[in-house]
C-alpha cells in the first residue's frame, strides 16, 4: 500500500489566498490532487493543513483523507511531512509527497513513479524532466525515520541527498514536476495554457 501526504500548510503570501483552493478546471487544487491520488489508488491521504486553515478543512471530504495541522509552521515543508508521517498508518510500504501548489502534475507521471518503485528496490523515487528533478516524490517507510529526523535547513533534501545509490530517477515527459504555482502571474499562465488543451 502506497499512501500520500499532500502539503497544504503553506501561507499563501505571494499568491494572496489558499492554493489548495484555487480553481482547476471544476475543481479545486487539492480536489483535484485528490482525485489523482484516487485515480491511481493511492491511500491513505493525509492532507497537511495550517494552524488556521479553516476553509480548507470546510471543504474536504474526511471520508476520503486524514486533515491534520503541521505543528511547526516555521519548519517549512519538512515540518508537514513530519506531520504526515505521524499521521500515516505504518504498514504503509511508501507515502508520495506532494505539494499543493502543483495540482497539474499529469497522472500518468504519479502512476510512472509507483510503478518504479513496486518494481525496484529504491528507497526514493522522483521524476526528471529535461535533466531536472521535480515533485511529488515517493518515499519508501524505510527512510521515514530520516525524514522524522530531517534538519529543519536542508529538510527532506538531507535524505534525498545521503545516499545516491538508493535514489531512483524516472524521466517523464511532463514539465509541472517542475512548476511551482506560487503567485497570481504563475496561476494565470497555468489557466491560459490550460485553456489550449
Amino acid at each position: 500500500m502506497i499512501g500520500a501526504i499532500i502539503l497544504a500548510a503553506g501561507q499563501s503570501a505571494r499568491m494572496g489566498v489558499p492554493k489548495a483552493l484555487l480553481r482547476l478546471r471544476e475543481r479545486t487544487f487539492l480536489e483535484t490532487i485528490l482525485d489523482t491520488c484516487a485515480q491511481i489508488g493511492l491511500g491513505p491521504v493525509v492532507v497537511v493543513l495550517g494552524l488556521d486553515d479553516d476553509k480548507i478543512l470546510a471543504s474536504l471530504q474526511l471520508d476520503r483523507v486524514i486533515a491534520t495541522r503541521s505543528r511547526d509552521l516555521e519548519a517549512g515543508p519538512i515540518g508537514s511531512i513530519q506531520a504526515g508521517i505521524a499521521q500515516l498508518n505504518q504498514t504503509v510500504d511508501g507515502a508520495v509527497v506532494w505539494h499543493v501548489d502543483r495540482p497539474h502534475v499529469l497522472p500518468e507521471t504519479v502512476r510512472l513513479l509507483v510503478n518504479a518503485f513496486r518494481g525496484g528496490t529504491a528507497q526514493i523515487v522522483l521524476p526528471t524532466y529535461d535533466g531536472s528533478r521535480g515533485h511529488p516524490v515517493l518515499f519508501s517507510r524505510a527512510v521515514f525515520e530520516e525524514l522524522l529526523k530531517a534538519p529543519q535547513a536542508e529538510g527532506a533534501r538531507s535524505v534525498v541527498r545521503a545516499d545516491a545509490s538508493r535514489v531512483l530517477e524516472v524521466p517523464v515527459t511532463d514539465p509541472a514536476i517542475l512548476e511551482d504555482v506560487n503567485t497570481p502571474e504563475a496561476y494565470r499562465a497555468l489557466l491560459k495554457r490550460l485553456e489550449t488543451r
